[in-house]
């Protein structure tokens, strides 16, 4: 099994977020009413079982975090409802609709890419903080080691292999 991603965690805490965000918004903007601490936290619950499932060994995919959205949102929109008796929505339910149809696969889209960002910007700051380390590279004859250190220590760093050239 290959190695999972270094944007699967920016996708998953994305995913978290982006599901009863957008359920709890379409709710409210569907003309429900504020929903119940009940209602908020099934849907973060909701968020947090959707980001556990994200993350395919083919890696990071738009269309596969688009598809765990909108069941996020068919899921979490009634969802937000839980423990409201007044929970019924007003004939704003095309609008929900259509800013769902919209925000759900922009909102993967964007994941994905910060996901990729967040891979690209971790690699860079691994590779600048790493510091070179030493590398014991050989024991001097016995005749050099009356001036010099028993071993040579030699920096495992990149740098120029040759001599300089001369301009």
């Amino acid at each position: 099994m290959s190695a999972p991603h270094p944007g699967l965690p920016a996708l998953r805490v994305g995913v978290a977020v982006a599901v009863p965000v957008l359920a709890l918004t379409a709710h409210g903007m569907a003309g429900g009413s504020w929903p119940t601490s009940a209602g908020v936290m099934v849907c973060v619950a909701l968020g947090a079982a959707l980001a556990a499932l994200v993350g395919a060994p083919r890696g990071l995919s738009p269309t596969r975090t688009a598809t765990l959205l909108a069941v996020g949102q068919v899921i979490g929109h009634p969802a937000a409802g839980v423990g409201d008796a007044a929970a019924g929505h007003s004939a704003h339910v095309g609008t929900m609709l259509a800013w769902h149809a919209v925000a759900v696969p922009a909102s993967a889209v964007l994941l994905v890419l910060v996901a990729r960002c967040y891979a690209l910007v971790t690699a860079v700051l691994q590779a600048v903080v790493a510091s070179p380390r030493p590398v014991v590279v050989g024991v001097l004859s016995p005749f050099l080691e009356q001036w010099w250190p028993r071993t040579v220590v030699v920096g495992a760093g990149v740098g120029p292999r040759a001599p300089p050239v001369l301009a």
